[in-house]
């Protein structure tokens, strides 16, 4: 990462933080329950149910809910994760996978934003990219999510949170993450995850509090 981009990671990170402690005394804060009964098939999609992350790994995400599951309707697994913030304050927010991914080795091969007609007839657009690491590519898609506002940026996303903070009293969110293993037809594998997030984007934001 550049230093001029650290240099605003720090800086948007600082003034949201610091406005939301202050907001916060009158925040309205929504059940997470919900998001775990989104259902285990999704169209033609099946999941065989929850996978945990361990202990270690919860006590850093830090989320109020989260889900972890491999769909499948063929050959290519997909992992769905999503994790939910009920309140976001100083050291309880989202994890950008811009900065998770690499200080665990993976390397970013190729990123870009593709746009995705979701089953409603929307167009929403999300951050596809892909990772290396010894040898093995997979493809990572993700974005912030905010009932059913769909965001790509990080930054725009922090601007966003103070304005709900200070307009609706909350400042919720959850971080949407669709990662397959880029083995044989990446090609394939690709056009597999798009087709996912357009039959997962409506049945989860009806699963997340409104």
């Amino acid at each position: 990462m550049s230093g001029r981009r650290l240099w605003w990671v720090a800086c948007c990170l600082l003034v949201t933080g610091g406005y939301l402690e202050i907001a916060g005394a009158n925040e309205f804060v929504p059940s997470p329950e919900a998001l775990h009964a989104l259902p285990l098939q999704l169209g033609d999609w099946h999941s065989r149910g929850e996978q945990h992350f361990d202990r270690d790994t919860e006590r850093v995400l830090q989320a109020d809910s989260y889900i972890l599951r491999t769909y499948t309707r063929g050959a290519v697994p997909l992992s769905l994760f999503v994790a939910y913030y009920a309140s976001q304050r100083t050291g309880h927010t989202i994890h950008s996978p811009l900065n998770c991914l690499p200080g665990s080795g993976w390397t970013w091969v190729d990123r870009e934003q593709r746009n995705v007609t979701v089953g409603s007839g929307r167009t929403i657009t999300i951050s596809h990219n892909i990772a290396s690491l010894a040898g093995q590519s997979v493809a990572i898609d993700y974005w912030y999510q905010s009932r059913d506002r769909a965001v790509v940026s990080e930054y725009s996303n922090k601007l966003l949170l103070i304005a709900d903070s200070l307009q609706l009293h909350r400042s919720d969110g959850a971080i949407v993450r669709v990662t397959a293993p880029l083995a044989g037809d990446s090609a394939l594998v690709q056009r597999e995850v798009l087709a996912f997030v357009a039959d997962m984007f409506d049945p989860l934001t009806a699963h997340l509090p409104q």
